[in-house]
């Protein structure tokens, strides 16, 4: 089973829990010249571009500013992990500054206000089940029984299980920018994506091991095999291929919680709560592919027969993401919770199709269909779902520096009510519908569009970093 999840957070040092008359933000960084002074200069353009030039290559010195005491500002201690000029504020935040001729104030805008965020997810994910695909039988057994389900001797190669479950990979980048210095409003986004899951089926024989495709068989109402090696009569190969795939991004807005009404000073207080509301999109991907190949064995005419089954899945919400945020700060720790619900509309979409290549006496045609996927089920069919995506999260933060923070954390994100691959195949079939079809046809028109649905769970953690401009 496999599950994944995420959720975007952003840094808040301070109180956050009160709106506080406009304060300017402090840069505890600035630019020092080699003795030790306050960096001037003439402004104006090329002004500008020597400055960049300066703190990109030239590597100037820098020193932590006298910063007046701020309620709830969180402990200065010095860090004996990470004291670079490039992390702690240096070529790269004081570069900034030297766009001040044509963007002025930049730096002073988004100081303590602009950050990212990098990780690495490692989640589990719930598969899709899978009906029995391919199955065999020992030698001797006869041809009209073999590799059937529900006879004692035949036993299953593939499927009859969960495909696509177990551990995968994954990343996830986020970042936002508060929109007042005091940090009560923000515009943030985050996008996370699982590596490809896939599980693979690859069997042949040249007639020696005997290897079949079950189905029940609507036309006689038993089970039954198209077999693709059969000792004396066939030899072939039969290959299963399966993925899965999630992604998702959002964009939100991240509002302070003040617990004192609208006019409420600085409050003392080190914790802080945040409401989110945005937009969400979610996409989860299945594909599930059947290929097989055989050829009669010293009959004649000459029998070769390809087949191909087809099935994917796409599940695309979009919606309302709303919930909170709330943090803890633990001076140079903090741990963070979050539960995130979006509302919305999943579209779902199935397509299915199957193909047939017959080379009989050197003649050679082809037909639409092969052994699940047929002209009675196969196409692109569509739906509209509502659903409510619940997500939790988890995360412990350690400050290395004022602008650089590990973090570790644990997310359950949970998809109801979605459309698998391989779920959808439909295992009655009339066997007067397997190409070349039967004329007339008598009979149902099986298989079917079954839009049979399950739930998907992600979960894993995480781990990374956010840097703070």
């Amino acid at each position: 089973m496999v599950t994944a999840l995420v959720f975007g957070t952003v840094i808040l040092w301070g109180n956050s829990h009160c709106f506080v008359s406009p304060a300017e933000a402090i840069d505890p960084y600035q630019r020092v010249s080699g003795t030790g002074q306050t960096a001037t200069g003439s402004s104006g353009f090329f002004s500008g571009v020597q400055r960049i030039g300066d703190s990109l290559f030239s590597g100037p010195s820098y020193q932590v500013a006298a910063v007046p005491p701020q309620l709830n500002a969180p402990a200065t201690i010095p860090s004996p992990v990470v004291g670079s000029p490039v992390i702690q504020g240096g070529p790269v935040y004081n570069s900034i500054g030297g766009f001040d001729p044509l963007f002025p104030g930049l730096r002073s805008q988004i100081d303590t206000r602009l950050y990212f965020r990098g990780e690495y997810l490692l989640w589990d994910a719930t598969g899709m089940g899978t009906p029995a695909l391919v199955t065999t039988s020992p030698n001797g057994t006869g041809q009209s029984v073999a590799a059937v389900l529900g006879q004692p001797s035949t036993s299953t190669l593939f499927g009859a299980s969960d495909l696509n479950d177990g551990s995968a990979s994954g990343f996830l980048f986020g970042g936002g920018l508060w929109i007042t210095p005091q940090q009560t409003a923000a515009i943030e986004g985050e996008y996370f994506q699982l590596s490809e899951e896939n599980d693979r089926y690859r069997g042949s024989s040249g007639g020696d091991v005997i290897l079949g495709r079950p189905y029940f068989d609507l036309s006689s109402g038993q089970e039954a095999a198209e077999l693709i090696s059969f000792p004396g009569a066939f030899g072939g190969d039969i290959s299963v291929d399966s993925s899965s795939e999630l992604r998702s991004f959002l964009l939100n807005a991240r509002i302070a919680l003040c617990n004192h009404g609208m006019h409420c000073v600085q409050c003392g207080e080190r914790d802080h709560t945040d409401w989110i509301i945005g937009y969400r999109n979610i996409r989860l991907r299945d594909s599930l592919q059947i290929n097989e190949n055989y050829n009669s064995i010293g009959t004649a005419p000459s029998l070769a027969l390809s087949r191909s089954d087809s099935f994917r899945t796409t599940n695309e919400f979009q919606g309302l993401q709303l919930g909170f945020i709330h943090r803890i700060l633990l001076n140079r720790a903090w741990l963070e919770s979050s539960m995130r619900v979006a509302l919305g509309n999943n579209e779902q979409t199935l397509q299915i199709s199957g193909n047939t290549t017959r080379t009989q006496s050197g003649v050679t045609d082809t037909f639409d269909g092969g052994l699940y996927a047929l002209r009675s089920n196969s196409g692109t069919h569509k739906r509209d779902e509502f659903a409510m995506i619940p997500e939790l999260g988890l995360r412990f933060g350690y400050r290395l520096t004022d602008r650089l923070h590990a973090s570790i954390g644990y997310s359950v994100l949970y998809l109801p009510n979605v459309a698998r691959a391989s779920e959808q195949i439909d295992r009655d079939l009339n066997s007067g519908l397997i190409p070349e079809e039967t004329n007339p046809l008598i009979g149902p028109l099986r298989p079917q569009v079954l839009w049979v649905h399950s739930d998907y769970l992600a979960h894993g953690v995480h781990f990374g970093g956010e840097l703070h401009f």
